[in-house]
């Protein structure tokens, strides 16, 4: 089998579980349909058919990977959900420019589980037990999790802790 017929069986079969995860994660289909292209199209520049095995871990990894980096790189206005902490002086912080430029350097900082959590949290609107199934976490370790990277955002945003 060549490279190319190897890749359009994998395209076939994974095409719609990827776009199926992608659109559980982003409103908007053609961002979703856009999103499952960039998965495939990674995928066919680093996999090989000679690498065989691992082929779903992978394809999942740059799935999600792909639909993280669509909320790093987009500044998604999306409503915050009722759980973040009223913390005046972080609101202020967190409205103007600086302090969303700020935000996103911290975001950036946190350890990928934080940042996914925080990203999936109030970004994509997934509760915490919606994380924790995504994440395979227990809802103790996914709110030990979100805890953690509060506190780790609040640090970098030079909030008390």
């Amino acid at each position: 089998m060549t490279n190319a017929e190897w890749f359009d069986t994998v395209y076939r079969e994974y095409r719609p579980k990827v776009l199926d995860y992608i659109r559980s994660h982003v409103s908007d289909a053609r961002d979703a349909e856009d999103l499952c292209s960039e998965v495939f199209r990674k995928a066919l520049e680093h996999f090989s058919s000679e690498r065989g095995e691992g082929v779903s871990s992978y394809i999942y990894t740059i799935t999600r990977n792909t639909v993280v980096d669509y909320y790093r790189t987009r500044r998604v206005h999306a409503p915050l959900d009722e759980e973040l902490p009223s913390q005046d002086s972080m609101e202020d912080a967190l409205v103007t420019a600086d302090g969303l430029e700020a935000l996103a350097r911290s975001l950036r900082a946190l350890p990928e589980p934080e940042r996914d959590l925080i990203v999936l949290h109030y970004y994509a609107n997934n509760s915490l037990r919606e994380i924790a199934d995504k994440m395979e976490l227990s809802y103790g370790a996914a709110k030990r999790l979100h805890q953690s990277a509060l506190r780790h955002l609040r640090g970098a945003l030079g909030e008390e802790p």
